[in-house]
């Protein structure tokens, strides 16, 4: 499924949400969206990974959401980004497009999702680009990805509880960890108490923001967490251990 003639361009479609939320990207930046979102359309894998497909709702809830949080104190420089859960590549392709001397890497336990953050890395030619098919729980304990992350992202994943296991293994002391949420953010962090003690995560290494209508078309939240600890060797635990049985 293509974008039909005369429809407007992602980059158009971005543009007010974007200035919105004091973003400014040049030229270049969104004529990359502008590829992305055709790549996507055009791609027979891409029914597999999403199921939004009218070119506003991709500007929008896949691009504009992704990039949203780029202000944030977690985003400087060269870095290591993981995302976690990556599904169709968001927000680890936009990422990508803005930040292109970071490393961005897509993980997703799903081959069909990896694959696709691949597809759309060739086409675009993002070097900065690549993916991993994964168990989050078992690549948590791999030498070559435990605490070596900047920067962990999780978008629409799971309960905050059961991300602090997911990602803080992955990130470096001194790291960050970005946790895309809806608006029970307050509801999940009261359920998250005894994950956060485990983890080591004290109130001074937390941050909360929201962005609402009618600066995005929905709410959004972000929990960012700043890591200052090692994590326990023991986590994340076995497959599955920490969606059925949450810390």
């Amino acid at each position: 499924m293509t974008a039909l003639p005369n429809t407007p361009q992602f980059s158009q479609l971005m543009q007010p949400w974007l200035s919105g939320l004091g973003i400014d990207f040049d030229f270049a930046c969104l004529a990359k969206f502008d590829e992305l979102g055709e790549a996507m359309l055009a791609d027979p894998l891409y029914p597999s990974v999403s199921k939004i497909f009218a070119v506003e709702e991709i500007a929008q809830k896949h691009f504009v959401d992704s990039v949203a949080p780029v202000g944030l104190e977690c985003f400087k420089g060269e870095q290591k980004i993981f995302d976690l859960g990556t599904g169709g590549g968001f927000p680890a392709v936009p990422l990508a497009i803005v930040f292109p001397q970071s490393s961005v890497t897509g993980i997703d336990s799903r081959a069909k999702s990896a694959d696709f953050v691949k597809r759309m890395a060739d086409k675009l030619g993002l070097k900065n680009l690549t993916s991993k098919h994964a168990r989050i729980e078992e690549i948590g304990h791999d030498t070559a990805f435990r605490e070596q992350a900047d920067l962990v992202v999780c978008r629409a994943l799971s309960a905050v509880r059961t991300l602090l296991e997911y990602a803080l293994p992955l990130v470096k002391p001194g790291g960050y960890a970005l946790f895309y949420k809806g608006p029970r953010l307050d509801e999940e962090l009261a359920d998250a108490a005894n994950a956060l003690n485990v983890m080591g995560v004290n109130a001074a290494d937390m941050k909360f923001s929201s962005i609402k209508p009618p600066l995005l078309p929905f709410e959004r939240g972000f929990l960012l967490i700043k890591k200052r600890v090692a994590t326990p060797a023991r986590y994340p635990r076995k497959n599955g251990v920490p969606a059925s049985n949450p810390l």
